[in-house]
Order: structure tokens, then C-alpha cells, then sequence
């Protein structure tokens, strides 16, 4: 009996453990040594192993646009050379983890990004109501106050900016495409001039004595069909010379 407790118990410990959410692992303690823009940093543990991590439910403006540098700097001012706590919330299709931050004062430093308009509000299909209630005030109350990015008349989504200039670039890689085409066949036909020359010439040459033989032909055959005309011609008339001599010769 005690043993099929102990059973059950640890069948209940693996389901639960199952249950348990991707985003569930040990939170991660360390310095951040580098920031990559404003949605990405670098920590080493205690253990002097570094981590590259992304800030998770938010996305902040691409470098090249509006407050980009003005993203970064702030996060970096929160976070860089400081120890903080960062809770993995998942895994980018990339492998690196997805984060929330939390600096020494105990702010969750993606929300700050949000709530000062460094950052939009990235959505992210297993976080829960309250964490999505507090990122959408937190986006709400940047928007009613005009910070950051919602000072402008017109703001673009970093997603909108990145599937912007990457159709920019297909169109670019195109056209470079296409002159190098153009360029390798002028290459071609540069090198390869005297004898391309000197092919069309022979083809050239080639049809004018095509030309001329079916010509030369042509007149030949009317000739010889003319010859036998005549030749047919001459023999008619003789005959029709002695059918009138036999003729003249028969008795009355």
C-alpha cells in the first residue's frame, strides 16, 4: 500500500511538473554587461556563463527609426553594469530566452519601457490576463500623456518598419541582381566579340549562297522546262507537216 502511494505520488510530481508552463525555469541573476538596441541584453551569472536575453511582450523601435537611440539609452541607464533578475517568460524561435527584468529598485524594466513610449506592447499568446492588463496600461497611459514614440503625428509598428525595409531590400537585391546579369553579358560578348562577330558573318554568308544556288536552280529548271517546250513544239509541227504530205500523195 505504501509503496502504490509512493507511486502515485510520483505520477501527480510528473504530471504537475508537465503542466508547469516553458516559461517556468530558474529566474536568471546576474550583471548585464552589454545592450543591443532596446529590447536586448547580455548577462553573466554567477557562474560567469553569459546570456544573451530578449525582452519579452515588447518591441522597441527598429534602429532608423524615432527613438530608437532614445530606447536604448534608457535601457541602458535601468540596467547596464547593475545586477538584476530576469524570469524567463519563453524561448524566441531563435533558441534565445525571452525575459522580464527586473532592475535593483525592483521595476520590471519592460514595463518602463512601455509605460515612457520606448517600446510598443508586444503580444504573446501565454501571458496571462494580468500581465496583459498591465502592459496595456501601461501602453494606454504612454499614449494619453504623448511620451516617446506617441509624440508623433504618425507611428509606425517596428514590425511594420522591419517587413518594410526587408521588401526594400528584396527589391534592392533585384535590381543588383539584374545589372550584374546585364554586366556578365556584356563581359561575354566584350571577350567574345571578334568571334560572335565572325559567326553572324558566316551564317550571313552562308544564307546569301543559300540564296543564290536556289536561284541559280530556279533559272536553270526554267530553262530546261523552256528547252523541252520548244524541242515538243518543233516535233508537232513536223508531224503535222507529214500528215499534210501523206495527204497530198493519197489518190483521189
Amino acid at each position: 500500500m505504501i509503496e502504490l502511494v509512493r507511486l502515485l505520488a510520483v505520477v501527480c510530481a510528473m504530471g504537475l511538473g508537465f503542466a508547469v508552463p516553458a516559461w517556468a525555469d530558474e529566474p536568471l541573476h546576474g550583471q548585464v554587461i552589454g545592450v543591443v538596441g532596446g529590447g536586448v541584453i547580455t548577462l553573466v551569472d554567477a557562474r560567469q556563463r553569459e546570456h544573451q536575453l530578449r525582452l519579452a511582450f515588447i518591441d522597441a523601435p527598429e534602429r532608423g527609426q524615432p527613438f530608437a537611440d532614445e530606447a536604448q539609452s534608457a535601457l541602458s541607464a535601468m540596467v547596464l553594469g547593475r545586477q538584476v533578475t530576469a524570469q524567463i517568460r519563453g524561448r524566441h524561435q531563435d533558441g534565445i530566452a525571452i525575459v522580464e527584468v527586473v532592475e535593483p529598485h525592483g521595476h520590471v524594466v519592460n514595463l518602463e519601457l512601455v509605460r515612457r513610449g520606448l517600446a510598443w506592447r508586444d503580444y504573446f499568446d501565454a501571458q496571462n490576463q494580468p500581465d496583459r492588463e498591465r502592459y496595456q496600461s501601461a501602453l494606454s497611459e504612454a499614449q494619453r500623456a504623448r511620451q516617446g514614440l506617441w509624440s508623433q503625428d504618425r507611428v509606425e509598428a517596428p514590425r511594420d518598419f522591419r517587413a518594410r525595409v526587408s521588401q526594400h531590400m528584396r527589391w534592392w537585391l533585384y535590381a543588383v541582381a539584374g545589372l550584374a546579369g546585364f554586366t556578365v553579358l556584356g563581359l561575354v560578348f566584350s571577350v567574345y566579340d571578334k568571334q560572335i562577330s565572325a559567326w553572324i558573318e558566316r551564317q550571313d554568308q552562308i544564307t546569301k549562297e543559300s540564296a543564290e544556288a536556289y536561284r541559280q536552280a530556279r533559272i536553270n529548271a526554267e530553262a530546261e522546262q523552256a528547252e523541252r517546250d520548244r524541242t515538243r513544239e518543233i516535233g508537232d509541227q513536223e508531224m503535222d507537216r507529214l500528215a499534210a504530205e501523206r495527204r497530198r500523195r493519197e489518190p483521189t
